[in-house]
């Protein structure tokens, strides 16, 4: 039988039957007729066996023109069609062939970017949207190139462009999108208008956009930035009671577009103030004890930050009595202090609606997470929550705070909970960590202009257990030994060219669970100096205790042999009065002090250390004693966009042998070198010792006499003061540093011959070689006196401390 078709658009509607001779013919309708088979046609992109598992038309099932439009419907839905049809072909049989034809939708094999440097393509592909597989919808690429155009204004580049590499995509199916970024908008000036309450300057300090700085300062505009800065200075405004402040921000472009301006407009309003505040709900204190405990008061003016304030202190007043689950309820059932606003006047009233809850009392705390650390590791870090004492609501945010900065987990990862229901006196709390890896395994090699070059093999670990020995010879070897109490190990072993050092340090933070600790160290140190040659072979323990967070002190005891050899003919005296071996012990007292956020960079707190120290007291060929202090301090002064923080700190430090004339020349204070006094050779200031001049008296023979010499021998007071300014300059790898070094080494207290030297630096973060990054500086001494060895370029790691 020779039949026409029947052809079914979108809307699917039968065009006519004309099949002569037959049950067609005599205009039998196709419905319900048997589906002999189902064709495609035009496929030769998209898999046959997507269509099938879309359509539900199946061979065998009864024709029906209603599901074929919906099958149609749902085939364009996967946007890889141009166009749909269905036709249906009659059969001798009385069934039918149902006939799917397609006209494709150009498929993407691959998405590329090219052209981009500032923005990588991982984020650049997150805006596009589009993957291999999608159609080349014209839609779909536009939105994508106007997203990516987007992204580059928000990063600072107004005048970037993008484009399609259309050929590519026709003849490959690949979409190259090609990105010409332009230049990057400098902030060339930041202006306010309408502020009367606050400078300019005060308002600058508030805000992360900086102005452009030639060397020192990117000053790159970000759209969103200066948007987020508007927000700051809203913030500003209604901490300080300017609740109807707001901030619109304009960015003005150069006429060449490579410049900008950022103008803030303020219209700053009234300033309000705290008219009445009431209490109810409380049983527990009386209302002038939650007054008292309040930041805000009647008649001060009502910033949002003292509100906040008010609110933590209450919840901490009632935490300290265990009521953990007290709550500050507002009238629409959101928590916090309540408000009510003055119609005439720039006044607020409060309403502190207390729901007190009841007291709990700690039960067991567990643990979970910690499959090598023992428990008792844990416990230490644990404050104020002791079992079968009332809890302490500070203390559960304490103790977290403490657990995420231990080097034994994983930071942000630790979870403090209070278990059981609310009507149980006593509650179990679980805490949760997540270990991480605390030993490590070093080699490399480094250099340093005070050190020479040194090669470096190390074993660390940061979580040791001196009673845990290996059970086996491949327990041994796998590590599976050895960890778990907390304890401190480290094996360093550093050959080098003019430095050699091999020491093994052992330290107990907590002997017994106590607040005891106990450092050991046996090292053995080889130098070549200037004129001589010093070997040092000893160790020392130190034994203290902490009081509290911040304080620590300790007992020192020291004791090591010194070699001093392959002395120079013209080496100072004081060099010759030690050759050969001394012995050298003293015990000391320490105490330090320290609030760093952060022992490898700092960035707020500051460390005090003071030690002084009997040389003699246990014995050895010397007696003196000596005393140090050394104070460093941390501020932020600013933090860019990317949380980066630009950071100047201080140090001063200061040392003093009390006996004259008594201390060797290798216990003596030395300055100089990277780590005390940048600009000036590794030991090169401080006085000069005198050496011996042999002459030929008139014939009668040689004598000898001693005569000032040029090489510094170190002195009984030494003096430091340093500034530092520590700035971002990429990413996390790269940052500047402006400082001044100045200091002073005399035989006698006293600044007469002080240096200053100020200076640049690079710090190089390098992950894949250690956390402390390169240190590169150039000093130039501006103050020096006749003899001083100077150095203008320096380099080494840059340690805190």
């Amino acid at each position: 039988m020779n039949c026409r078709p029947l052809h079914i658009a979108l809307m699917v509607t039968v065009v006519g039957v004309a099949c002569v001779g037959g049950a067609w013919a005599q205009g039998i309708d196709p419905l319900n007729r048997p589906v002999a088979d189902v064709r495609l046609k035009g496929l030769r992109q998209v898999d046959p066996q997507l269509v099938f598992n879309t359509i539900r038309v199946k061979k065998g099932d009864p024709y029906n023109a209603t599901i074929v439009q919906q099958d149609i419907a749902r085939l364009t839905q996967l946007n890889k069609f141009l166009r749909v049809e269905a036709s249906i072909e009659p059969q001798g049989d009385g069934s039918v062939i149902l006939f799917y034809e397609f006209s494709e939708q150009q498929l993407i094999s691959d998405v590329q970017v090219v052209g981009n440097y500032v923005l990588p393509d991982q984020q650049l592909l997150e805006v596009i949207r589009l993957r291999a597989g999608d159609p080349a919808d014209d839609f779909l690429i536009d939105r994508a190139k106007k997203q990516v155009v987007t992204a580059y204004k928000q990063a600072g580049h107004f005048d970037a462009t993008v484009g399609v590499d259309e050929p590519l995509l026709a003849e490959l199916g690949i979409l190259l999108f090609r990105v010409v970024e332009g230049p990057r908008l400098r902030i060339r000036a930041i202006r306010f208008q309408g502020n009367t309450k606050f400078t300019a300057k005060q308002l600058k300090s508030r805000i992360r956009s900086k102005t452009y700085i030639f060397m020192l300062r990117k000053g790159e505009l970000s759209r969103e930035g200066t948007q987020e800065d508007a927000g700051r200075l809203r913030e500003f405004y209604r901490q300080r009671g300017y609740l109807d402040a707001q901030v619109v921000r304009e960015i003005e472009m150069s006429p060449d577009g490579r410049d900008a301006a950022v103008m803030f407009t303020l219209q700053e309003g009234e300033q309000y103030t705290v008219a009445k505040i009431e209490i109810e709900g409380n049983s527990v204190f009386n209302d002038q004890s939650i007054i008292e405990a309040m930041a805000l008061r009647v008649g001060d003016v009502f910033a949002t930050n003292q509100l906040e304030a008010s609110e933590r202190r209450l919840v901490e007043l009632y935490g300290q009595l265990g009521y953990i689950e007290m709550k500050l309820v507002k009238a629409d059932g959101q928590m916090g202090i309540d408000r009510l606003f003055h119609e005439n006047e720039s006044q607020v009233d409060l309403f502190v609606r207390v729901v007190e809850g009841k007291p709990y009392w700690v039960g067991k705390i567990e643990f979970k997470g910690n499959q090598l650390t023992k428990d008792k590791v844990l416990l230490r870090q644990i404050r104020d929550l002791r079992p079968g004492q009332p809890f302490v609501g500070a203390g559960i945010n304490r103790t977290k705070q403490r657990l995420n900065r231990s080097p034994l987990f994983k930071s942000g990862r630790t979870q403090v909970t209070v278990l059981g229901n609310p009507g149980d006196e006593v509650r179990d709390v679980l805490i949760e960590v997540e270990e991480q890896n605390t030993g490590s395994l070093g080699l490399g090699a480094g250099i340093s202009s005070d050190s020479g070059v040194v090669g470096s093999f190390n074993i660390t670990q940061r979580n040791f257990d001196i009673t845990d020995t290996p059970d086996s010879v491949g327990e041994f070897f796998t590590g599976k030994w050895g960890k778990g109490a907390g304890q401190y190990l480290r094996i360093l072993l550093e050959p080098g060219s003019a430095t050699s050092r091999y020491q093994v340090t052992f330290r107990e933070p907590y002997v017994f669970d106590s607040n005891i600790f106990l450092d050991t160290t046996g090292f053995f140190f080889e130098r070549e100096r200037r004129d001589y040659d010093e070997q040092r072979a000893g160790g020392n323990v130190s034994f203290g205790q902490r009081f509290g967070d911040v304080w620590s002190a300790s007992i020192q005891t020291r004791y090591e042999l010194i070699d001093i050899t392959n002395i120079d003919l013209d080496a100072a005296v004081d060099v010759f009065d030690v050759m050969g071996e001394s012995e050298i012990s003293s015990l000391g007292l320490s105490v330090s002090r320290s609030t760093v956020d952060n022992r490898l960079f700092p960035t707020q707190g500051s460390t005090l250390r003071f030690n002084l120290s009997r040389v003699g007291a246990v014995g050895g060929d010397y007696n003196f004693t000596r005393g140090s202090v050394g104070l460093h301090k941390f501020w932020t002064v600013d933090e860019d966009f990317f949380g980066r923080r630009t950071v100047v700190s201080a140090r001063i430090g200061a040392g003093y042998i009390f006996e004259d004339d008594e201390a060797p020349v290798f216990e003596r204070f030395h300055a100089g070198g990277h780590r005390s006094l940048r600009g000036f050779e590794f030991r090169g200031i401080g006085p000069r010792g005198d050496v011996t001049d042999v002459a030929d008296s008139d014939g009668d023979g040689l004598t000898t006499d001693t005569v000032p010499g040029d090489d510094p021998v170190g002195g009984d007071w030494m003096f430091l003061f340093s500034l530092e300014y520590n700035f971002p300059i990429y990413q996390e790898v790269i940052r500047g540093v402006m400082f001044m070094d100045t200091g002073t080494v005399e035989e006698d207290v006293g600044f007469e011959n002080y240096r200053v030297a100020i200076g640049v630096g690079i710090r190089l973060a390098v992950p894949a070689l250690g956390q402390v990054p390169f240190a590169f500086d150039l000093a130039i001494p501006i103050a020096a006196e006749d003899g001083d060895e100077e150095q203008v370029f320096s380099f080494d790691i840059a340690v805190p401390f």
